[in-house]
């Protein structure tokens, strides 16, 4: 028996997404704090053992008229388990504008990426390198990182 192909892998990954659902996570303390909050649930799974401190994370913010990247950051520390499951640690700031979905279709690599291939999958959700490099392009500098490059 063959295992199912894993896509994410260290040569393929460019950065993790958070995905943050403003009807279930309030988006509004975070948009006034500049930040999102410091750490995400995500699923126990071949991708959270893939995790490690200082990789890039991208913030999606989905259910929402600016439905999009909403910030950037770093992957703060090794996912912990907590009584509600699996968390990570993230330092993300956001951007004073998010780079919309309708922005990212724009761009003909970007419309395949797991956020919209994929909107119900479990944190963490990921873009590839190459998605990651046309994204570069598109991101304003972010608060906690500068670029959104690093």
């Amino acid at each position: 028996m063959t295992s199912p192909s894993r896509p994410v892998t260290e040569q393929t990954l460019g950065a993790w997404v958070i995905k943050c659902n403003p009807k279930s996570t309030a988006l509004e303390p975070m948009v006034a704090a500049g930040r999102a909050k410091p750490s995400w649930c995500i699923a126990d799974n071949y991708r959270s053992r893939l995790i490690e401190t200082g990789q890039r994370v991208l913030f999606w913010v989905s259910a929402h008229p600016r439905r999009g990247i909403w910030g950037a950051g770093r992957i703060a520390g090794r996912p912990y388990a907590e009584a509600d499951g699996l968390r990570v640690p993230t330092e993300i700031g956001l951007f004073d504008d998010p780079v919309t979905a309708e922005e990212l279709t724009t761009v003909p690599v970007l419309r395949t990426m797991e956020v919209f291939r994929s909107p119900q999958q479990a944190n963490p959700s990921w873009v590839s390198r190459t998605e990651l490099e046309a994204l570069d392009e598109l991101l304003p500098r972010s608060p906690v990182v500068g670029h959104a490059g690093g």
